[in-house]
């Protein structure tokens, strides 16, 4: 069983998902509140393990991932079923990423994964970097990091070691002399898989555009 809840401590978001106006309601009366907003959610729906970015910016709430069937089952049994129940199974991310998602929310209540992941990071984004930069803003600010799109110069990296090159193959042009200075250009997938994760794989080759020869 289940410990009783307060009214109102259940914040549900979805994504992915479109719940309808009248299970919405339902939920309502079952004490659960619908939310927007990933750092206010208890419980997210979704179908599976996406990289979306309310599902990316939620794990650092470290919220119950549930499928559907919780609000339907909840709904029918006229009350918040218990979550173990409905916990999100999703296999097939899980091997590609190489990573648990039971682990990754376990991970985001430390002090410093969550909100504190990136803490103090700043990313310089190259312009011909294929991704859609308000995902990348939000989600980077979501685990408390920054993005900067001004140039990366070595003069910019070496004045705080938590500044950070994501880039790709077609800005070369750009990271090659800060590779000649030692420093690695990551790609995009370190912060999203950061996330994903609640850790940060600065030695993964698929995480990395470039790195100095040693």
């Amino acid at each position: 069983s289940s410990s009783p809840r307060q009214a109102g401590t259940v914040r549900v978001m979805t994504t992915g998902i479109q719940l309808s106006d009248e299970n919405i309601k339902r939920l309502n009366k079952l004490g659960a509140r619908m939310t927007t907003r990933p750092n206010d959610c208890t419980h997210l729906v979704a179908k599976g393990i996406v990289r979306t970015e309310k599902f990316l910016c939620a794990i650092s709430s470290s919220p119950f991932v549930l499928t559907e069937a919780w609000v339907n089952s909840s709904i029918r049994a006229a009350n918040l079923l218990p979550e173990k129940d409905f916990l999100i199974s999703d296999p097939e991310p899980e091997r590609k990423w190489k990573f648990e998602l039971s682990i990754s929310l376990e991970r985001a209540k430390r002090e410093d994964c969550g909100e504190n992941l990136l803490k103090g990071m700043v990313f310089y984004i190259t312009p011909k970097v294929d991704i859609d930069l308000k995902l990348l803003k939000v989600v980077v600010a979501s685990a408390g990091g920054q993005v900067q799109m001004s140039k990366p110069t070595v003069r910019i990296l070496n004045a705080n070691e938590n500044r950070h090159v994501i880039s790709c193959a077609a800005d070369r042009s750009i990271w090659r002399p800060l590779v000649e200075e030692g420093y690695t250009i990551y790609s995009t997938e370190l912060v999203l898989l950061a996330l994903l994760t609640q850790e940060i794989r600065w030695k993964d080759d698929d995480c990395i555009v470039a790195k100095p020869s040693s």
